[in-house]
């Protein structure tokens, strides 16, 4: 009696930490990923909002999965809700490999693998694994059914309602149940239920697809599940779908050789170190191949511009491994916020102008490049770019946040309503809500809120036309001398842009943005241009810096003596200057 017992201890042991560190996998390495989920929806609690799900297949599934994902607001909640899921999804996969004659739970532990490699990708949503829980649900339960009759019409009646309500997550179950009858039941008129199946699975979504819900051909079938990911992901999500189908033909063909315990062991004390090397080796590809260390990253950096915690974003900035364009144009953003952008700009990556902006694509980009437009006080550019990622994307509180803000800079008022509505619908944004909306009916009251006041103190007064991919700052500033922002985004344009007979003719206003020295960035790109025209433009009150002027002579020195092998110029020069502007205007290529 001893034995078995220490067998089911070791086994409960090994699934009990797999299930902790899958856990702990999402709440530490993935909690932007898990955060940013939530970001890219919105549950409302309206009858209206429940109605919208199910104009397409597969619409009970999103609404849960909508439901459950605006909990990921908080990332260690949505860690617990993604590993439940996974837990459930291991129970009934258990469950079926035991009706079909197959005790392993290494095994059984596959699908919970797969998810892991799934849900590590920010396309793949919550509501595709509520998809896969639902199918193998129904699964279970059609295998619970021992009477022929009643699992015939469990089946006929309950999968075209599946398929309703996941889409083409229903149609593996077709298969599974198919192939459940044909090889694992002895009726006589099996090959003709089997047939009845196939039919019954491609008729209803042919026909829903023709004249209920109009779905293109190419997506009948598959329509929602997301076979436009890439790499891994994509195989995980292709092995994910034909898992079970699949071992259900190889317990059937084993069984033709042999019993299959003979052929697949159960789990017994002395596998529990094979089994344990083998989620091991399951935890490595996930981390390893799955797991993107940049995207998270990327997705910190993000959540913490949301938040205008800029130091954080700088910190995380500093851990991103190479070049990013959207790393860059973020961190340009924390610098300026911080004081920084005109003294430290080139201490990070730099790819020229582009850097300082992202180009109007539709696709997520417009989620991310309103914000600089944001706080540059340009409020109808910000406007324009929260709109359309909403477009783009769907209703998302991000852009809700942004467009209700901006109305209420424009006074606005009624459409900042329209959109208050809908967050006011919500569990954790009516607060939120609330406290804009009683600029509504208080207008005074946003005076005191400091972003929308300076935003109006600097709203632009004359007409220009918006350049998609340019930041118009010239037309900023004509509106508003007296835009920061504008101005040193416009001085360091020039720079990023190796412009600096522009540069130079603008240096002197630096006077009119109460700068009391000349920022370092700005100090060394007037000496080299003073060494280069031969001039000694210096703004009128100001002095350069000596240890910038040493620098400069140090710099100058070493490119002199190798300036015949421009190679090792770069090599010696970036090792004491290459966090100089001197450096990025000689040797980084800002095409």
């Amino acid at each position: 009696m001893i034995q078995p017992k220490k067998k089911e201890t070791s086994k409960h042991l090994l699934l009990l930490s797999m299930f902790i560190i899958f856990f702990l996998y999402f709440g530490i390495f993935n909690r932007y990923h898990v955060q940013h989920l939530e970001q890219d929806q919105l549950f409302l609690y309206n009858l209206d909002y429940v109605k919208d799900f199910f104009s397409l297949p597969g619409g009970i599934l999103n609404y849960i999965g909508s439901f459950l994902t605006q909990f990921f607001i908080f990332s260690w909640a949505g860690a617990f809700i993604i590993t439940l899921n996974a837990f459930v999804v291991f129970v009934f996969s258990d469950y079926i490999y035991r009706k079909h004659d197959l005790k392993n739970t290494t095994i059984a532990f596959v699908p919970v693998w797969l998810l892991a490699i799934l849900q590590s990708n920010e396309l793949f949503t919550f509501s595709q694994s509520i998809g896969f829980l639902l199918l193998i649900s129904f699964f279970s339960l059609y295998i619970t059914i021992n009477k022929s009759v009643l699992r015939y019409i469990f089946y006929f009646a309950g999968w075209p309602i599946l398929y309703l309500l996941i889409g083409g997550y229903s149609v593996p179950a077709v298969l599974l149940c198919s192939l459940h009858e044909l090889l694992f039941r002895k009726q006589k008129n099996r090959s003709i239920i089997f047939i009845l199946f196939i039919i019954t699975g491609a008729l209803i979504p042919y026909v829903s697809a023709h004249f209920i819900y109009f779905i293109p051909d190419n997506k009948i079938f598959t329509y929602p599940v997301p076979f436009e990911l890439h790499s891994y992901s994509l195989y995980a999500l292709i092995l994910l779908l034909v898992w079970y189908p699949f071992l259900l033909l190889l317990i059937y063909f084993l069984n033709k050789i042999s019993s299959t315990k003979n052929r697949i062991p159960a789990w017994h004390l002395a596998s529990s170190l094979v089994s344990a090397l083998i989620f091991a080796l399951m935890s490595f590809t996930v981390y390893n191949y799955a797991f993107s260390k940049k995207a998270e990253i990327m997705l910190g950096i993000d959540y913490y511009v949301q938040q205008a915690e800029w130091e954080k974003v700088l910190k995380l900035s500093d851990q991103y491994p190479g070049n990013n364009r959207l790393v860059i144009y973020y961190t340009n953003l924390a610098l300026y916020e911080t004081g920084r952008m005109s003294n430290k700009m080139f201490s990070y990556p730099q790819i020229g102008v582009n850097g300082l902006r992202l180009k109007w694509e539709q696709n997520s980009s417009l989620q991310f490049g309103g914000e600089v437009f944001y706080y540059l006080s340009y409020t109808n550019e910000a406007y324009r770019w929260a709109f359309e990622a909403m477009v783009a994307k769907g209703i998302n509180p991000r852009s809700l946040k942004r467009l209700i803000v901006t109305s209420i800079t424009n006074g606005d008022y009624p459409v900042a309503k329209k959109y208050l509505n809908f967050l006011n619908q919500t569990l954790f944004y009516r607060k939120w809500a609330q406290h804009y909306g009683t600029y509504l009916s208080d207008p005074d009251l946003a005076k005191n809120d400091p972003e929308i006041s300076q935003n109006r103190s600097l709203l632009i007064h004359s007409d220009f036309f918006s350049n998609d991919n340019h930041m118009n700052l010239h037309n900023l500033l004509i509106n508003h001398p007296e835009n920061k922002m504008a101005y040193e985004y416009f001085m360091a344009s020039m720079l990023l842009e190796k412009n600096l007979e522009e540069f130079a003719r603008n240096i002197q206003r630096i006077k009119d943005f109460g700068y009391t020295k000349i920022p370092v960035h700005f100090e060394e790109a007037l000496l080299f241009y003073n060494s280069y025209e031969n001039k000694n433009l210096v703004p009128e009150g100001y002095s350069f810096r000596p240890e910038t002027i040493r620098r400069f002579k140090e710099y100058a020195t070493i490119y002199a003596k190798y300036r015949n092998n421009p190679y090792v110029a770069a090599k010696e020069l970036n090792k004491r200057h290459g966090k100089s502007y001197w450096y990025y205007l000689q040797f980084i290529n800002n095409k």
